[in-house]
């Protein structure tokens, strides 16, 4: 007991005299604990956000659970066995469909969860199958105005009714006798009535209390020979066309018009009509569209696998679903939703942002041990005096090891709770709720033990004894090397099994569950394996340049090499720390400049110009009319003449042929990224006088051998054949179609040598340098209102502003922030390792009658090998690492595009990294330096005396 308490107090005493060095290692468990308590969680909030971002911002039909049935509820399907002439002339009664609306709520209720909760309640409305046609009204400058009939019991709840009242029930045709036919019955039927919104009012020029015509023919069956008018009784507003609810409701909240350059203006819109008139004006002939509102709220990343299998297995079943207990022919519900194309786009995207995070991630883990081991060295170097007093006087090694690491538990573990809490704190104020996990608690308690871990192992009751290092005998221990080859042939093995297993998407329904061990791993391996290998060069580099300098008449730089070689500062533990940190700062730049920019990249290849215009047809007078506007520089209508075929010697692919005006095409595109470079090749000449057509083919249209300067080859199109000439082959066509087998001709030409004409309804608007693009926008938005106008830079604006955008910056920032802490922390442990040796020597060299900036020099020279050694391997690996992250995980759905960016280096990004890194390399050699003062030379010479 007398032994244990002298122990105790010396520990006391020693926490309270020099507890420099062991706050050191206390600020690293801070930091660590700290970070293991905030970056899980927020990487998990963040995930969670990402599942709200993109269901929020996907549209109703895009999201919800869809069920479309051909069959009226209570009736059997496609009209089978309805018997007009059962209606009589009465007024048919309303279908009760409350029975119905609870069936298709029990669907929902017996989904397992999460499934369940993301249901809503379901929506449903009939719409006949066949249009029908109205006489056109002059006002509304239509040459055809067809009509949806359709009805929504819960219209009402989602429309405003400003005018008149909602239809009702009117009375029918009458049918006499079994050979009357439907479309000729014994007397014609009243007006029906419906209703309209405001706006398919205003285009169809209909108002309150109008009479308007039905047309025979085509349309729901016989609807002009049984029901002749329709009368609007009511007008109502929608509010927001583009809510989910009308968007369900094709054609409801506003009509559709198509231009059609030989017939005119076409009108397609839906007229609503009472519940208990959709049967007899459709014969049955209709069909059910039913929804289950979907929202994500609540949803965790951790539910997205779970409820991706749950909607896959919902979408295999059928589900009879009756309108009341007699019905005979129940629905039979096959529900789908495109929720699962953003369910695995997410999973895609969960597994590229954690492969990412967990490369950022395992540098600085690597880096923080061994700054650990700087430290634990540094603290026992502080104590060595004592510690050796210990052992003289029979303290064995395990009391000493465990004095060190109880002073290291003491400050661990209180450091690390402290920066648990205060990762805690900071998570709650910048809105990161994710839950705290034991995986969690169970790292910060690693963190907290790890300063008492480090200085046990690094206190050797051996190496107590001050000894010189170049004069010491050179261990004959073969576990080094064996640790060193098994680094460096992991690396390998791990690099080779990662580039080829090659890129793996993660949109499976298991996976996003983990971070793969391997693309984790390979990029710490490989890190280690280069230090390694450079830790070995290090000694014969540092030979050659102390023999180079030798011959020099300045002291400094002969003596600096010379130390380097003989007793380098700290061994090659500061290595390790430097060259992961600036591995992790070089990866970062180059993994942020690659998504950025791919995402950037993708945006411009969708849009193909500064302005994309798509939606009604941009002819020649259109496209004038665009190109007078103030800041346009080009406009290339583009259209599609439709399928065609090449013909060529060994195969004859089926292809889409589309036109543009090439020679503004070329100016459209002109600094367009994946342009092609030979689009003026287009508008050149075709042959030499054989009247060939230049064209630009995608890898799908050519076929075998054909090339850029292939000939031989004819074009078959609806209107006729002509030889072709390829201009060049490229992988894409900005602006046009990802992914498929397409022909790119210039206009004018392909009609002069076919007569095809195309009728585009997109257009690629070039603008100039110093043009307003809002301004332009807004002028073609009022020329053509019912066109889309994209903006690349808006593009890619909205998809740099998801969740998983923005928290991967702020990881790249922070893993570059944590490297400089580490970068910073390692040099000055370094320094202060060093710092007793070079006292000594600066006061008997300044005794002498050495400078003190020759003085500086010498300090330059214990960290400056380490730093040159760190910029070099760090730049490899800014280059190694990201190529393998790349070479095995799928980014395309973090970039938005169909192919893997290539590897982007920034040379301001990565200019600023090294710039940050010798900053900090400076700033610790100066701090160092000044502790060497003149003042001290008279103390290291007394202290030297007695060595």
């Amino acid at each position: 007991m007398g032994a244990l308490s002298g122990l105790g107090l010396l520990a006391r005493r020693q926490l309270r005299t020099s507890w420099g060095a062991t706050a050191a290692l206390g600020v690293v468990a801070f930091l660590a604990a700290g970070v293991l308590s905030t970056a899980p969680r927020a990487v998990a909030t963040m995930h969670a956000d990402q599942v709200v971002y993109e269901t929020a911002t996907a549209s109703g039909p895009a999201r919800d659970v869809i069920s479309v049935v051909d069959s009226i509820p209570g009736r059997a399907p496609n009209g089978g066995f309805y018997d007009p002439g059962s209606v009589g002339s009465g007024v048919p009664d309303e279908p009760d469909w409350a029975p119905f609306v609870e069936n298709l709520d029990a669907v929902r209720a017996e989904s397992p969860e999460p499934l369940r909760s993301v249901m809503g309640a379901p929506l449903f409305h009939v719409t006949s199958t066949d249009p029908a046609y109205t006489a056109p009204e002059r006002s509304s400058d239509l040459a055809e105005a067809k009509v949806l009939l359709r009805t929504a019991p819960d219209l009402a709840e989602h429309a405003e009714l400003v005018e008149g009242r909602w239809p009702t029930a009117t009375a029918g045709p009458v049918f006499v006798g079994d050979e009357q036919s439907i479309s000729q019955p014994a007397e014609r039927a009243p007006a029906f009535e419906v209703a309209v919104s405001r706006a398919v009012a205003e285009t169809y020029g209909w108002e309150l209390g109008g009479r308007y015509d039905n047309l025979s023919g085509s349309g729901i069956i016989a609807l002009a020979g049984r029901y002749p008018s329709l009368v609007v009784t009511g007008i109502f507003e929608t509010g927001d066309p583009d809510a989910d609810y009308w968007l369900h409701h094709a054609l409801g909240a506003r009509a559709s018009v198509i231009a059609d350059p030989n017939r005119g203006l076409l009108g397609t819109a839906t007229a609503y009509v009472d519940p208990a008139m959709i049967t007899p004006l459709t014969l049955g002939v209709a069909e059910t569209r039913i929804w289950y509102p979907v929202s994500t709220d609540g949803l965790t990343a951790a539910d997205v696998p779970l409820l991706l299998a749950q909607m896959n297995g919902q979408s295999a079943r059928t589900f009879l679903v009756p309108a009341g207990p007699d019905d005979p022919t129940p629905l039979q519900l096959r529900p789908t939703s495109r929720l699962t194309e953003i369910l695995e786009s997410l999973l895609a995207q969960r597994t590229g942002v954690d492969a990412i995070v967990a490369v950022l991630a395992v540098g600085p883990l690597g880096a923080t041990v061994a700054v650990l081991a700087l430290g634990a060295r540094l603290v026992v170097d502080r104590r060595r005096s004592a510690l050796a007093l210990l052992r003289a006087r029979g303290a064995s090694g395990t009391q000493v090891r465990l004095l060190m690491g109880g002073e290291g538990l003491v400050v661990g573990l209180g450091s690390a709770a402290v920066g648990f809490a205060a990762g805690l704190v900071l998570s709650a104020a910048v809105g990161v709720d994710a839950p705290v996990t034991l995986a969690q608690v169970l790292l910060a308690v690693a963190a907290g033990l790890a300063p008492a871990v480090a200085l046990a192992l690094a206190t050797s009751p051996a190496g107590l004894r001050t000894t010189r290092s170049d004069l010491a005998p050179r261990s004959r221990s073969r576990v080094r090397w064996v640790l060193e080859v098994l680094v460096v042939a992991g690396a390998a093995l791990a690099a080779w099994l990662l580039l080829s297993r090659g890129v793996v998407a993660g949109s499976g329904a298991g996976s996003g569950s983990g971070v793969d061990p391997l693309v984790a791993a390979a990029p710490l391996l490989v890190s280690l394996a280069l230090t390694l290998l450079a830790v070995r060069a290090y000694p014969w580099l540092a030979l050659a340049a102390e023999r180079a300098l030798a011959p020099r008449r300045d002291l400094v730089p002969f003596l600096g090499a010379a130390r380097a070689t003989r007793d380098p500062a700290g061994g090659p533990v500061p290595a390790v720390a430097l060259v992961l940190a600036v591995a992790v700062a070089a990866t970062s730049a180059v993994l942020y400049s690659t998504v950025s920019g791919g995402v950037v990249r993708e945006a411009w290849r969708a849009t193909g110009a500064d302005l994309r215009v798509s939606g009604p047809v941009v002819d020649e007078p259109v496209a004038d009319q665009i190109a007078a506007f103030d800041g346009v520089a080009a406009v290339s209508p583009v259209g599609d003449v439709g399928d065609g075929l090449l013909q060529g010697v060994g195969s004859s692919p089926r292809v889409e042929v589309w036109t543009a005006d090439a020679a503004e095409l070329v100016l459209a595109q002109q600094d367009v990224e994946g342009a092609p470079e030979t689009l003026d090749g287009l508008a050149g000449p075709g042959g030499a006088g054989d009247g060939a057509l230049p064209v630009i083919l995608t890898p799908g249209a050519a076929g075998p051998g054909v090339g850029p300067g292939t000939t031989g080859i004819t074009l078959t199109t609806q209107e006729g054949d002509v030889p072709v000439r390829v201009v060049d082959v490229v992988d894409e066509l900005p602006g046009l179609p990802a992914g498929r087998s397409l022909v790119l001709a210039d206009a004018d030409r392909l009609a002069e040598a076919t007569g095809d004409v195309s009728y585009p309804r997109l257009a690629l608007v070039g603008l100039t340098d110093d043009a307003d693009r809002a301004a332009v926008t807004a002028e073609i938005s009022r020329l053509l209102p019912s066109s889309v106008v994209e903006d690349p830079d808006q593009e890619a604006d909205a998809v740099l502003a998801a969740p998983v955008s923005g928290g991967l910056a702020v990881a790249f920032v922070l893993a570059v922030l944590l490297a400089g802490l580490l970068c910073a922390g390692a040099v000055v442990m370094t320094l202060m390792l060093a710092a007793p040796a070079r006292a000594r020597l600066l006061a008997v060299l300044q005794t002498l009658g050495l400078s003190p900036r020759l003085g500086r020099g010498l300090v330059g020279w214990e960290i400056g090998p380490w730093a040159v050694v760190a910029l070099v391997v760090g730049a490899v690996l800014g280059v190694v690492v990201p190529e393998l992250v790349l070479a095995a995980v799928d980014v395309t759905a973090l970039t938005g595009g169909p192919t893997q960016p290539d590897a982007r280096y920034d040379p301001l990004l990565l200019g600023a990294a090294a710039a940050g890194f010798v900053v900090v390399v400076l700033a610790a050699v100066g701090v160092a330096a000044a502790l060497s003062r003149r003042g001290e030379v008279a103390a290291q010479l007394r202290m030297g005396s007695n060595d």
